[in-house]
């Protein structure tokens, strides 16, 4: 007790006494256990969920309402169809637009197309011209030239157009004969855009289609020639919709602000050319967002280095529209075709219309998606889940991971997310790098979760589904923007996600002794054969996962073959290493554990399992595939890795078991 008190009941120091303890036992009372850890972390995780709906709403929105699909077909291949077929254009293209045609690519002839008859005029260097028109131009012998009949009812036009692209051009006339010497040589000329292809402009605007104008670069036109030719092709031929570059070098590079002002202006999108690169390309993209349309189309020497099927290509079409966000399917008759080939297209466009049709979609010209932001809330949630991620696996590293949490410790975490949250939605290196270490601890615990719960094995599968559900959409829904799903700014840390959750699991076994031996003593004792196998065979696993992810290129075609017989099969196929490797590993592991057995080769399945969690969470960060299917995709690859585990269950017990007993144990051991 105080020995002196004030008038206002306050010692001399001026606390009062009352209000002192008041306070001591508050927070005393906060430093209580409240409830479990796993209790915190699971509503951690639904906060984020809630923190997550509004995003995800949005994108839900954007995704379900721009559901509308344009085959698209090369001019010059309906011409070839109509002669080999014995029809006319006018009649080829009716029955290919209603098998989902809506669009025509219409090329800039270049130097070597004009060469070989692309249009009734004559290229060449200036000296294979008549002298009466070539002599005293004072020009380079090789100068790329045109020879045109006055005459000529596109005569006109290729001026016009030459006038606004190359005004360098010079013109000379002689009787009946026009010659045009272009800027540089015919060898600078053999693969630069010089002339559209008039007749298919024409064709495309009598028929009331949607024209795709694919303009090329040309030595010497920088962005605003390139611009004026281009508002000079729609302002005559109004189809025009949409350009797609052409060449190596997208035409106009490297500044294309007179180019996007031009397309901007005119309400003309942008198709981008899936697993296609050309120098530019992005920055072109970027400056025309969200005017962006994504088209696939597969070329000769895929589909004869894969050798490809026509069911495959119809597949592949389906796939790249549905579970891809592709608006745009350029299809050609290609050299599969080798007789009958327009019965046979049409057979191919219709499949690809039917599938289409059958999943919801409408075919027409499609409009491009809005651009839209993610909202403050979506970057607290992926707070949230990191919080949460990363203090229950510290707890547990720590040992702590049964003890109970206090309201204080509930509350500083509470605080850290919301802090966390708001510097992510406003700086952008931490929005950067906190996407993809979110994403690998969302893995790294539905992987534990699942794994530790051996005597529940039920329980902990569906702990760590809904572990990697929640930190999935709660990445989709931060970092799911226009700009992502238009392919614009790829998520940085799909590497991270594969790689960091087996390192956070051998790191937790070897320091929890999950794992029989600590790390300095399996360094101290000569290593086993089978711990060589295993490591030299994780090794390998990890490169091909690494080097795969994302790489087309790299997927055999046994490979590809077996993917299409999924997806026939489930509507949605899932990844090949979660239902093959990742979940099996997670089923052999709890039976390894409730038989004892292998108690030192466990780490390979629980390090494995992590394969199954990562590639699940990272199926999230595909953000042009529709949400809905990537959630079904993941429960997909849930439920069938579970299946093929059992079945790895049942040959261990009645292969494996007599294998170690009569001679195993003492090969690895």
């Amino acid at each position: 007790m105080p020995d002196k008190w004030d008038d206002d009941g306050q010692t001399e120091g001026g606390e009062n006494p009352a209000i002192a303890f008041t306070l001591k036992d508050r927070i005393e009372e906060l430093k209580r256990p409240l409830m479990s850890g796993g209790s915190l972390f699971a509503l951690l995780m639904l906060a984020a969920m809630l923190l997550a709906s509004k995003d995800l709403y949005r994108r839900l929105s954007v995704e379900w309402s721009h559901r509308t699909v344009a085959i698209v077909a090369e001019y010059k291949d309906v011409v070839s169809l109509a002669k080999q077929s014995g029809s006319t254009p006018p009649l080829v293209l009716a029955e290919l637009a209603k098998r989902g045609v809506r669009g025509l690519t219409v090329q800039e002839f270049t130097g070597r197309d004009l060469a070989n008859g692309a249009m009734p005029l004559v290229y060449g260097p200036l000296t294979s011209m008549p002298r009466q028109v070539s002599a005293g131009t004072g020009l380079p012998p090789g100068s790329a030239s045109i020879l045109i009949d006055r005459s000529a009812p596109a005569l006109p036009a290729i001026l016009e157009y030459l006038n606004l692209k190359m005004p360098q051009s010079e013109r000379r006339e002689s009787g009946s004969q026009v010659l045009i010497v272009l800027p540089g040589t015919v060898d600078e000329f053999g693969d630069a855009g010089i002339l559209p292809d008039f007749e298919a402009l024409r064709f495309a605007q009598e028929e009331r289609i949607a024209s795709i104008f694919r303009p090329s670069p040309a030595p010497g036109t920088g962005s605003d020639r390139i611009a004026a030719a281009v508002a000079w092709v729609k302002n005559r031929f109004p189809s025009m919709a949409c350009i797609l570059p052409s060449g190596q070098i997208v035409a106009g590079y490297p500044d294309f602000a007179p180019l996007a002002a031009v397309l901007k202006e005119n309400g003309i999108s942008t198709a981008q050319a899936e697993f296609v690169r050309q120098v530019g390309a992005g920055a072109l993209y970027g400056a025309v967002k969200p005017d962006i349309l994504p088209l696939h189309s597969i070329v000769k020497d895929e589909l004869v280095s894969r050798l490809l099927t026509r069911s495959q290509v119809v597949e592949r079409m389906v796939r790249a529209a549905h579970e891809r966000s592709i608006r745009l399917l350029l299809m050609r008759p290609y050299e599969l075709y080798a007789a009958g080939r327009l019965p046979l297209f049409l057979d191919d466009l219709g499949r690809i219309h039917d599938s289409l049709a059958s999943r919801g979609y409408s075919f027409g010209w499609p409009q491009t998606i809005p651009l839209f932001d993610a909202g403050p809330l979506s970057a607290l949630a992926v707070a949230f889940v990191f919080t949460a991620c990363f203090w229950f696996h510290a707890r547990r590293y720590a040992g702590r991971a049964e003890k109970r949490a206090s309201a204080l410790e509930a509350g500083a975490l509470v605080a850290f997310a919301v802090a966390l949250g708001l510097a992510a939605y406003e700086i952008a290196a931490v929005r950067r790098l906190l996407g993809g270490v979110t994403a690998a601890l969302a893995a790294t615990e539905a992987t534990i979760w699942a794994l530790d719960r051996y005597k529940k094995p039920f329980a902990g599968l569906f702990a760590g589904l809904l572990i990697v559900l929640a930190g999935g959409l709660a990445v989709a829904a931060f970092y799911g923007t226009a700009q992502a799903m238009l392919r614009l700014t790829p998520f940085s840390g799909v590497k991270l996600t594969l790689l960091l959750p087996p390192l956070l699991i051998l790191s937790n076994d070897l320091k929890q002794r999950v794992h029989p031996e600590s790390l300095s003593q399996i360094m101290r004792r000569p290593s086993q054969w089978g711990e060589l196998f295993l490591v030299a065979f994780l090794l390998a696993a990890a490169f091909v996962l690494t080097v795969r992810s994302d790489n087309v290129s790299s997927v055999p075609g046994w490979e590809i073959s077996f993917r299409e017989m999924m997806e026939r099969a489930l509507g949605v196929r899932p990844r090949t290493k979660e239902f093959l490797v990742g979940y099996p590993c997670l089923v052999i592991y709890h039976a390894l554990v409730r038989r004892g057995w292998a108690v030192r080769y466990r780490e390979v399945f629980r390090v494995g399992s992590s394969i199954a969690f990562a590639s699940a969470v990272n199926a999230f960060c595909h953000f042009h595939t529709l949400l809905p299917l990537t959630v079904t995709r993941v429960i997909n690859g849930w439920w069938l890795g579970l299946v093929v585990g059992f079945v790895a269950i049942v040959l261990i017990d009645y292969i494996g078991g007599p294998v170690w007993r009569k001679g195993g144990r003492e090969i690895f051991e």
